[in-house]
């Protein structure tokens, strides 16, 4: 935690130093390394930081924090609030990320209350796949591979206000009051709506 909290005191630094000097250093050797402009060492690491362009903002009361740790196997990142979120305030727009696997805390040994699911026809035939644009996105669309089967580039997805009428606790609300649907736990939805349909196969199957 010691080098966490050193090492984002130092990126802060260097991006509020560099903003004024081009040319702007902190080093720090013999041999507890550092640098942060202009740099050297790299191998073997104790911080290191080059680059160029770099923004960082803070704001609201001191609880507010970011965290980066590095001491496990795999980075962390952590928030105030247990979210992050990938969210420009300056312009009021949600980012969109890229990752090669997404994989969800599922591990059954911190689960209770477990009941199979079998109402996901049920479900499903409720919800409403819709088509849409994003207010003031119009102008900013342009075709790529991941939407030129849409109308005018139109994004698929559901309203999160009828989902929450049917699926409450699959919506969450920011404090904006901004609507948000987790739709990964829609899976086991579809899970278990394919394995009705299955049956229902299964029984028409053997009537013939």
């Amino acid at each position: 935690m010691k080098r966490i909290i050193i090492l984002t005191i130092a990126v802060l630094f260097a991006s509020l130093y560099s903003t004024t000097h081009a040319n702007a250093q902190v080093k720090y050797m013999s041999n507890g390394k550092m640098t942060i402009g202009n740099t050297d060492p790299f191998a073997f690491y104790h911080y290191t930081i080059s680059g160029t362009g770099a923004y960082f903002k803070f704001n609201g009361s001191y609880n507010n924090f970011f965290q980066i740790d590095v001491t496990p196997a795999s980075p962390r990142l952590a928030g105030h609030g247990n979210q992050v979120v990938f969210y420009n305030t300056q312009t009021s727009t949600f980012n969109s990320i890229q990752v090669h696997r997404v994989y969800n805390y599922s591990d059954a040994r911190a689960k209770s209350g477990i009941t199979t699911l079998n109402r996901g026809m049920d479900i499903v035939k409720r919800l409403r796949p819709v088509s849409y644009n994003f207010i003031g996105d119009e102008s900013k669309m342009q075709p790529t591979k991941f939407n030129e089967y849409t109308k005018n580039n139109a994004e698929i997805g559901l309203l999160a206000q009828e989902v929450e009428a049917i699926l409450p606790n699959l919506v969450y609300t920011d404090k904006e009051g901004r609507k948000l649907i987790d739709y990964t736990a829609l899976i086991p939805i579809l899970v278990d709506a394919v394995k009705s349909l299955q049956q229902e196969v299964e029984v028409l199957k053997k009537r013939k």
